[in-house]
């Protein structure tokens, strides 16, 4: 007989063996290295307590990146490109260097720091047009009447 016929001998199917409710509980869903006890989303909640102002957790990394910069750092991290580790504080409200980062949201470094990324970017920005106005892509039209204008030229030249 031909292949894939119905009329051909059918193999005996792998036996799958099912996992029992026991078995399933325990293999976690996440690694436990992953489970954040006090993380930077507890965090921002926290300030939006304490200080009734709210702040995304890409702000609040933000200042806590700058804060393990310092000198004298007021958190321990190490601040490395890819280091994706999660911030972690077991202690919860009560660690020291969450206390910390509460004083310096307080004392607005969150909005200082913003305020300089703007300013920075503002400077920039003026620089650039400052020494060469507008270099940006030239389109189609843009290309045509720059090389009409040199032709203009090199046959003003020869005549």
């Amino acid at each position: 007989m031909a292949k894939g016929k119905k009329g051909a001998t059918a193999e005996a199917e792998p036996e799958v063996e099912e996992l029992t409710e026991s078995e399933a509980e325990e293999t976690p869903a996440k690694a436990k290295k992953d489970d954040v006890t006090f993380g930077v989303a507890d965090l921002c909640e926290l300030v939006k307590q304490e200080t009734g102002k709210e702040y995304t957790t890409r702000d609040m990394r933000t200042l806590l990146r700058k804060m393990a910069r310092e000198d004298k750092p007021r958190v321990d991290r190490e601040v490395i490109p890819g280091n994706r580790a999660r911030y972690d504080w077991p202690k919860g409200a009560k660690d020291p260097e969450v206390k910390r980062v509460l004083a310096a949201v307080g004392a607005g470094e969150i909005e200082e720091g913003k305020k300089a990324a703007l300013a920075k970017l503002k400077e920039s920005k003026a620089k650039k047009d400052a020494e060469g106005g507008k270099k940006g892509k030239k389109g189609k039209k843009g290309a045509k009447a720059e090389k009409a204008e040199t032709l203009d030229e090199v046959e003003f030249e020869e005549d």
